[in-house]
């Protein structure tokens, strides 16, 4: 497992980098941070040859390539059939399938780092990017590790504007992962110019939730019925464990400081952030009881609860910004290492 420890540090160094004060200096770190970390990710996740969903790619891989495709296939996930079918073509084998999904889901994922992140904590923020993507999409999850950051970045355009190039990005990530899906209620929002100028548009999820809750029970007994869909409802041998409960405790008591103490001060944007953050709060509550589609449903605002992570370091000074920093890298770390735990020993393709 000392591979992933390397990549862990590798990536880990972008917290450090962004503590220079010197603009100039950091600047230059920056750039040489970008120039090297997202290539050897992606060279590191593209030339694999153990996930915990590798086979089942690689056997679908090889479904496409011997042509018995039916229009069915097309239509739940042209993005994967596309790029198979293309790849295929080439004579290629496998590898430039995860090759390119890779190049796709760093670049996407580098993509939203720079929209959504102040220049000072662009590499502090791709840190926890990465640590909350790495394991769970990036080795595993390779079509939602496209589709989640393509999704992310056309909310925050949609509310800065641009909302053809938002358009086109969420129409295109629900090609890779139909998961997506569930980030409309905010593009939808965003799209129509709305502000969350006020708390209700948080609050009122909390009855939502409620209602959701009973009516979702029934769909989890349907969808533990799908080849494709029962691996997301298995609740697991040993159900929900203690320290989850902690973190959506945690997550929402953060909620909750930043609406007492920073709501009028905060931008409108990062009330759109909280909003979606607090939609991720709301599917963890909706299926608290089952682990795995618990922590999938809340993959898909990922990137946006880091925006959210982020905002106690535009208010907080001196040492308690450093130790708010410090337990960001110290979580990040636990992230990396909580996903580590289901990962098969790294191989590489050459081996």
């Amino acid at each position: 497992m000392y591979w992933y420890d390397l990549i862990i540090g590798l990536v880990l160094c972008g917290a450090a980098l962004s503590l220079p004060n010197e603009n100039k200096l950091r600047r230059y770190m920056q750039i040489l941070y970008f120039s090297i970390v997202p290539l050897i990710i992606v060279l590191f996740v593209g030339l694999r040859s153990s996930s915990p969903d590798y086979d089942n790619y690689l056997s679908w891989f090889s479904w496409v390539s011997a042509g018995q495709l039916v229009w069915q296939d097309w239509a739940k996930d042209p993005a994967f059939v596309l790029v198979s079918c293309l790849v295929s073509k080439c004579g290629l084998h496998f590898i430039g399938v995860t090759l390119v999904f890779a190049v796709a889901a760093v670049t996407f994922q580098y993509y939203f780092s720079r929209i959504a992140s102040d220049q000072k904590w662009i590499t502090f923020f791709f840190y926890l990017v990465v640590c909350r993507t790495f394991f769970g999409s990036d080795m595993a999850s390779i079509r939602s590790a496209v589709a989640i950051p393509l999704m992310s970045s056309s909310i925050l355009l949609a509310f800065r504007g641009k909302k053809r190039l938002a358009l086109l990005l969420y129409v295109v990530s629900l090609t890779f992962h139909f998961s997506v899906l569930v980030g409309l209620l905010p593009f939808a929002l965003v799209m129509m110019n709305v502000r969350f100028r006020s708390r209700w548009w948080i609050l009122s999820l909390a009855s939502a939730a409620v209602l959701a809750k009973i009516y979702f029970q029934n769909i989890l007994v349907l969808m533990s019925y799908g080849d494709r869909t029962s691996v997301y409802t298995d609740p697991g041998e040993h159900g929900t464990p203690f320290a989850y409960f902690m973190y959506i405790a945690a997550r929402v008591l953060l909620l909750l400081l930043i609406m007492q103490y920073c709501w009028k001060s905060i931008t409108a944007e990062h009330r759109l952030v909280l909003f979606c953050y607090s939609i991720g709060i709301s599917l963890q509550v909706i299926f608290i009881f089952n682990n795995a589609l618990s922590w999938r449903a809340s993959d898909i605002f990922g990137l946006l609860d880091i925006c959210v992570f982020m905002i106690p370091l535009k208010y907080l000074k001196g040492g308690l910004r450093i130790s708010y920093a410090v337990g960001l890298t110290l979580f990040g770390l636990a992230l990396c290492y909580f996903g580590l735990a289901v990962m098969e020993p790294y191989r590489w393709v050459l081996a």
